[in-house]
């Protein structure tokens, strides 16, 4: 299996956890969601013009840190103000590399960790108190300033532009946070947690 081919596959799973994390926590009404089979499992997929654009638009440039064979973090955070952050949710992305004809060619065992996956996720989300009307989420991207100022300058990522946060994007000191271990899909080089913000 060739490179191009691996950061599709991880294109697609990070597409599905994304839509899997927004609709099992509730940011969205569950009416704009569609169900699909995906690895084999009922997944719900967002069909909200503007959320498939901004999520495109994620997509699109961890295609482009994948295809640069960059270790970073993409972070899917759950607020109801700037200040108030209330979940957040990690992906950890090692970096891609060609795997061997004979390792898991026909991605069953890559299947079947996050077809885990995602069954884990809202039984260990479940006992979370339900979401505010008002929440909201966005995605950052944990890289190297490098990486940052090449994003930045990259003419094709002008209609969509990263910003540089202050490094401390997480709620302040008083809050207390619980940690919780969600999946590792170690096929794909890819590891998620959750962190919950609580007051």
């Amino acid at each position: 299996m060739d490179l191009e081919d691996i950061i599709a596959i991880h294109l697609e799973a990070i597409e599905v956890i994304l839509n899997h994390i927004l609709y099992i926590r509730g940011v969205y009404p569950s009416q704009i969601f569609k169900k699909r089979r995906v690895y084999n499992t009922p997944v719900f997929i967002a069909s909200f013009p503007a959320l498939n654009c901004y999520l495109a638009n994620v997509l699109k440039t961890v295609k482009q840190m994948l295809s640069q064979a960059q270790e970073f973090k993409l972070e899917v955070i759950i607020y109801g103000d700037e200040s108030n952050h209330m979940e957040s949710y990690l992906l950890e992305m090692l970096p891609v590399v060609a795997q061997d004809q004979n390792q898991d060619q026909y991605l069953l065992e890559f299947e079947q960790q996050l077809r885990s996956a995602l069954y884990k996720l809202p039984e260990r989300v479940k006992k979370l108190p339900k979401l505010e009307k008002s929440a909201k989420f966005k995605v950052h991207i944990h890289t190297t300033e490098t990486t940052f100022n090449h994003l930045s300058h990259d003419a094709q990522y002008q209609e969509f532009p990263w910003l540089q946060t202050d490094g401390n994007s997480h709620p302040g000191e008083s809050q207390i946070f619980s940690l919780l271990p969600l999946a590792t899909v170690q096929k794909v080089g890819l590891k998620m947690q959750a962190q919950i913000f609580t007051c």
